[in-house]
């Protein structure tokens, strides 16, 4: 079983959190906003530390029954709200973007911060039609949560990720994102696109405090702690590649690939169990 480090890109945003930049000794005139820890997506592929590309490597791996990795791994940290916005599923995404993947995703909170979403898609659709789009705010569910809180973010779902939240988020391979409302600012919104894949979705069927595992249908993420180090192994029978995230901040953090060879116990996997901190292990993308 080996463990191979993904060197990460950096992406300023007008939304980014200075603290990112001081953490890993970035220089950029915005702040960090996002951390591509993970990435075959063309904006910042992702090398590893042998020198491969992580789509190089994928193609080892899935032997071309994907165009790039299917994976998409990010750490975000916010110092505004980020805009109301909704991302297709792979049916529009490919039919209308002629992209591989829609866009699902998880967040995993590092610390504490929050997010809101619209419950109510309905009357959205109307503020939209009767050109009172500043209304809706006042129609957004938000929600604070803890840390380690994982929320589940289903293609679809229109939702916007608050201030000082710093979360992982895995998601499908795929940049597509159709912004609704950007709280007064004057960036280029996407309402048609917007209404054609919004969704119902409800707070309660995608905050999830208090697990060690949340299963989508696009992957898999695990705490591997060594607290519930018997069940996560048990878990992991089903996958020989997974990618290890820490849930602590360092100048150092990164993202691992880690593959099991033919034959290898699930059982090796218990010596990348951190002694100081749990990590987070994702798996079942491929």
């Amino acid at each position: 079983m080996t463990e191979i480090k993904v060197q990460p890109k950096f992406r300023p945003l007008v939304w980014g959190n200075w603290k990112i930049n001081e953490l890993f000794n970035v220089q950029s005139e915005l702040p960090i906003g996002e951390v591509w820890l993970l990435s075959g997506h063309q904006l910042y592929e992702t090398t590893m530390e042998n020198g491969k590309t992580i789509n190089e490597y994928g193609t080892s791996i899935y032997d071309g029954k994907y165009p790039k990795f299917p994976l998409l791994i990010k750490l975000v940290s916010t110092n505004q709200w980020l805009s109301v916005q909704v991302h297709p599923d792979d049916a529009f995404a490919r039919q209308i973007e002629h992209e591989p993947w829609g866009k699902s995703e998880a967040w995993y909170f590092l610390e504490d911060g929050e997010f809101a979403i619209c419950e109510d898609v309905e009357t959205m659709k109307e503020l939209i039609a009767q050109d009172r789009l500043s209304q809706l705010k006042d129609i957004l569910t938000f929600v604070k949560v803890k840390k380690g809180t994982f929320v589940y973010i289903p293609a679809g779902t229109v939702h916007a990720l608050g201030p000082n939240s710093t979360v992982i988020e895995v998601q499908q391979t795929s940049d597509l994102t159709y912004r609704i409302y950007d709280w007064g600012r004057p960036r280029e919104v996407h309402l048609n696109k917007a209404l054609q894949v919004s969704r119902q979705v409800r707070i309660s069927d995608i905050v999830f405090e208090h697990i060690n595992c949340l299963k989508t249908p696009y992957f898999t993420m695990q705490i591997l702690d060594k607290s519930n180090r018997d069940d996560t192994i048990s878990n992991l029978k089903e996958s020989k590649l997974h990618i290890s995230i820490p849930t602590e901040l360092s100048a150092n953090f990164s993202a691992s690939v880690i593959e099991a060879e033919e034959g290898e116990s699930t059982q090796e996997l218990s010596r990348f169990l951190k002694e100081d901190f749990p990590s987070i292990l994702v798996y079942n993308f491929i």
